[in-house]
């Protein structure tokens, strides 16, 4: 009984990997019919909606707290508005294969960022899971032919989701700046403010396109509920239930699941190379995570 009652608290977490580790479907067929600007516009709208009576009960859906307010802003710029219209961008022009490993990027280089900006010391095991984890990525991009990869440079798509993955990582960094304000608020604003913004741009822009699937619609609620509401909430139960560090070094299973996912729905051939390259990244998140409570313990924080 004793173990059932432990694994229950692993739930959400793992039910957080399955909805964002099915997020590139939905987002593949979503940029089919809209522009990326019109899918973060509708995502954001309609995660912000299903927030609302979330943010209602800590009484900060009508205003947040006005010292937070430009540091909103940037936040949901970056982290919300910058960070996902590159992922869109890049799920537009390179496979998924390529976009679920390089997303897996963030945590490494939050990991550099955090030892620059917060004086937080990178261990031996830090170092080394850094190292292992940005040669896997090398490969993968460059197919193993590094050669031709210095002479032709990034793909756009590829540039794209690292782009992605340093717009998180920054934003990451700058969350710590926010006090007494909950994270639920913090959510709500988030979306909303990447709406308020969108939306202008997206009807300068040519407006919302009329003729749209119904594939088209679900993929965008999915994304906007599922994804972005949903998903963070649990998230946020993940955190009370197991802990911040376990539940991020969880994350790093979304990438394997949008691989998985991308192979059986959209027929995405994955290589031995790429399962090796897969291999080499998980690796070094794996020894990333290991050794970050050592961080914790010894770094500065600025």
């Amino acid at each position: 009984m004793r173990m059932i009652v432990s694994l229950r608290k692993y739930i959400p977490i793992l039910l957080v990997m399955l909805i964002w580790g099915s997020m590139g479907i939905p987002s593949t067929y979503a940029v089919a019919e809209f522009s990326p600007m019109t899918v973060l516009c509708l995502r954001s709208g309609i995660a912000a909606l299903f927030l609302f009576p979330v943010a209602q009960k800590h009484r900060c859906a009508i205003r947040p707290v006005l010292a937070d307010t430009l540091l909103l802003v940037v936040l949901s710029m970056i982290g919300v508005f910058a960070c996902n219209y590159f992922y869109y961008y890049a799920v537009q022009n390179t496979s998924l294969t390529h976009v679920a490993v390089l997303y897996a990027l963030g945590p490494i280089i939050t990991t550099v960022l955090a030892s620059v900006f917060l004086n937080e010391t990178i261990h031996g095991g830090r170092l080394l899971g850094i190292v292992i984890a940005f040669l896997g990525v090398a490969l993968l991009i460059t197919g193993g032919r590094i050669s031709d990869f210095l002479r032709d440079g990034f793909h756009a798509g590829d540039a794209a989701e690292l782009m992605s993955a340093l717009c998180l990582a920054v934003y990451t960094i700058l969350s710590r700046r926010l006090k007494g304000i909950s994270s639920e608020c913090v959510s709500f604003w988030l979306m909303l403010i990447c709406f308020v913004v969108t939306l202008p741009l997206v009807l300068l822009t040519g407006g919302f396109p009329e003729d749209v699937s119904m594939r088209g619609i679900v993929s965008v609620c999915y994304l906007g509920i599922a994804c972005s509401g949903l998903g963070y909430l649990l998230q946020q139960a993940s955190i009370r239930y197991i802990g911040a560090s376990a539940s991020a070094a969880f994350l790093n299973g979304i990438s394997p699941i949008t691989i998985v996912t991308a192979a059986l729905v959209l027929k995405e051939q994955i290589s031995v190379l790429q399962i090796l390259c897969m291999g080499l990244i998980f690796i070094g998140l794996f020894l990333n995570a290991e050794n970050a409570h050592i961080a914790v313990h010894t770094g500065k924080q600025g």
